[in-house]
């Protein structure tokens, strides 16, 4: 399994002018830490968020700006800073194993390979495929 983060190399992860957050490639790569980030990638990203604002010789740790981290636009205010410590918070007490129903829509779940009448696929986050794709779209 390859932990490595899919965002390296790419572009839209890192701050390049004004308005930068609305920018195709900058949308693109909050969308690709949702979808493709593997989960303790994704958890570890968002906690080192935290403090990779820090400069030399502060005495308190500062959030990342001006980059996109655990699928968040860091601009290192108080705002990221709860978002991110909304990420950690989730992910930290949320269960491992796939849930049995579709946290959306409570119908009955099973994977892709094990398809059952009358269950619908995971897709992941606890969703089915269906609820899954309508939240990307919604987003």
């Amino acid at each position: 399994m390859n932990d490595q983060p899919p965002c390296l190399g790419l572009p839209g992860f890192l701050q390049s002018k004004d308005s930068w957050q609305t920018l195709p490639a900058t949308v693109a790569a909050k969308a690709l830490c949702q979808d493709r980030c593997p989960r303790n990638t994704f958890l570890a990203c968002a906690r080192s968020a935290l403090t990779a604002g820090t400069c030399v010789g502060d005495d308190e740790p500062r959030v990342a700006d001006g980059v996109v981290m655990a699928g968040i636009v860091c601009r290192g205010d108080a705002l990221t800073a709860k978002s991110l410590r909304r990420i950690i918070k989730q992910l930290s007490e949320a269960p491992t194993k796939r849930p049995t129903h579709c946290l959306h829509c409570h119908k009955p779940m099973t994977t892709r390979r094990r398809k059952m009448l009358g269950h619908v696929v995971h897709e992941g986050g606890g969703l089915c495929t269906g609820c899954r794709r309508a939240e990307q779209r919604s987003a």
